[in-house]
């Protein structure tokens, strides 16, 4: 078998289509940076939806679990006497207890396999209200602001 050594016009066509992907490369990860980075310098509350719209959706199915956008861990969204609450996805005193919502046992499960209920977990601050325009029952969830489980609830 002969090698062949591209033709001129080969690698023009060559060099053009990687000059393309390559700027398609570069520009794809400017938005993504740019969509990362007003995450990640943000310091207080994020918005994550109107509380009607919110609580309709909990009262359907189940609680709602939401990614943290600056790559952290994430929280629980669920209805406690009627109030929303943005709970903490570890268990308390347990940094590395996951806590999930197990929609066959209609309760929060934690790494070792024990229930708990929303009263027995920590929350998150959470407010409801207008914001830069935002609309009047705006809910904004701070991940800074940890608040203790109302309850001395132990596991079921």
């Amino acid at each position: 078998m002969r090698f062949v050594p591209p033709s001129r016009s080969d690698r023009q066509l060559l060099l053009v289509t990687g000059s393309f992907l390559l700027l398609a490369a570069v520009f794809f990860l400017g938005v993504i940076w740019l969509a990362t980075i007003r995450n990640e310098s943000k310091e207080g509350p994020f918005y994550i939806g109107v509380r009607g719209a919110l609580e309709r959706s909990i009262s359907k199915a189940s609680p709602l679990y939401f990614a943290n956008p600056s790559a952290g861990d994430g929280f629980w969204l669920d209805l406690e006497d009627g109030a929303l609450v943005a709970l903490v996805i570890d268990r308390p005193g347990e940094k590395d207890c996951v806590v999930k919502w197990k929609e066959q046992r209609d309760a929060y499960v934690d790494c070792h396999d024990d229930e708990l209920q929303a009263a027995g977990l920590d929350r998150y601050k959470l407010t409801i209200g207008p914001r830069d325009g935002s609309p009047k029952n705006s809910v904004y969830v701070n991940l800074r602001k940890v608040f203790p489980a109302p309850g001395d609830e132990a596991p079921a």
